[in-house]
């Protein structure tokens, strides 16, 4: 037993160092590995693209290298070990994806829309008949803070999700923005996709603390037991990876933030409504702390959100909107704090939309 505890507490000092290390160094470099949004459509699509193939390419080296650990160091078959923690990380999110919706809806306190709310409804099957899409189901969610979410899974369907502060706060034609920004996920699939994604820190995480916990324990049987510090040494990088690749996963889910933005702008054919939308969500957040308090106290779909609830922004949200849009144009924004977030500063999502607007008339496509 008095084993078995050294060992966790070893396990969880070596997590703690390698996360803080990781930090550390990202933390120096943030300013060069956070860039600008992106210039136009096709160079996002380059981005998400090269994103996908660095995260693919690093989880192979990954399994080849923890395969190899296990195999020269313990008496286990590396490549069937590593196999089995993957399916394990497959079954976590499968079972997260399958049932979150059910989870999402008790959490957020959702309803079919009442009399009266029944434009929202119209407004998002139009929207996604216009994407190519079966129109998901339309719901409210009874929380004050303004947001909105898509979500789903093969067992619950698809959903669209508003809150009743969103539908305060917003003017219509700003709503109907929003509302094809949700769409857009949906048309993309990012529920599935970033969750696919989710796969790779995950498994690596599992990878990583196996080997850590041969390693302190002793190493495995057989004649191939005797380096366990080997052991402990590749575990380490195996959970520094994973908190690398728990970074790019965040990254890529920028770069879809940006798409969904996308998508909005294209078919409705007014990026100005959704800039409109983003400067008085977030308005609404600097002056408004008990909406902060209220989305700290629900982060489980934080990132499904239309913003990231926790941002700061330094402007009156009784100022008019258009000059607000163009002051959150020029914030400047801190390379550490993105580097983290699930969310593109605003300031780079207004800046993409105008760069997407000068564009607008000549793309019928995407």
């Amino acid at each position: 037993m008095l084993e078995f505890l050294f060992a966790w507490w070893w396990l969880g000092l070596v997590e703690s160092l390698i996360l803080a290390g990781v930090i550390a160094l990202v933390a120096v470099n943030a300013h060069r590995i956070v860039g600008d949004a992106p210039q136009s459509l096709a160079a996002l699509r380059a981005s998400m693209g090269l994103t996908v193939l660095a995260l693919i390419g690093g989880y192979i080296v990954v399994l080849g290298v923890a395969a190899w650990a296990l195999d020269a160091f313990t008496g286990l078959s590396g490549t069937g070990v590593a196999f089995m923690l993957s399916l394990l990380a497959m079954a976590m999110v499968l079972v997260q994806w399958l049932f979150s919706p059910y989870i999402i809806n008790m959490v957020y306190r959702t309803r079919e829309p009442l009399p009266g709310e029944e434009w929202i409804v119209a407004e998002v099957e139009q929207l996604a008949r216009r994407s190519g899409l079966k129109p998901p189901k339309v719901v409210v969610s009874e929380m004050n803070m303004p947001n909105a979410f898509a979500y789903g899974s093969p067992i619950a369907g698809s959903y669209v999700a508003v809150t009743r502060g969103l539908l305060r706060l917003l003017p219509r034609d700003e709503v109907r923005a929003v509302l094809a920004h949700e769409v857009g996920h949906l048309k993309h699939r990012d529920v599935t996709v970033i969750l696919a994604l989710s796969l790779i820190p995950v498994a690596a995480f599992l990878i990583g603390r196996a080997l850590v916990w041969a390693g302190i324990l002793g190493g495995g049987g057989g004649e191939k037991r005797g380096n366990p510090m080997a052991l402990v040494a590749v575990g380490a990088a195996l959970l520094a990876a994973g908190t690398v690749f728990q970074l790019i996963v965040s990254h890529f889910n920028r770069l879809r933030e940006y798409y969904a933005d996308a998508h909005s702008a294209l078919v409705t054919g007014s990026p100005r409504s959704l800039q409109r939308a983003l400067a008085r969500i977030h308005a609404a957040y600097e002056h408004n702390p008990h909406l902060v308090e209220e989305a700290r106290s629900n982060e489980m779909a934080s990132m499904l959100f239309i913003v990231a609830p926790l941002t700061s922004l330094t402007a009156s949200p009784l100022v008019d909107v258009d000059y607000l849009v163009e002051r959150l144009k020029e914030q400047e924004t801190n390379p550490l704090v993105e580097l983290f977030s699930t969310h593109p500063p605003v300031s780079k999502r207004l800046r993409f939309l105008d760069r997407l607007a000068s564009r607008i008339g000549g793309i019928e496509h995407y």
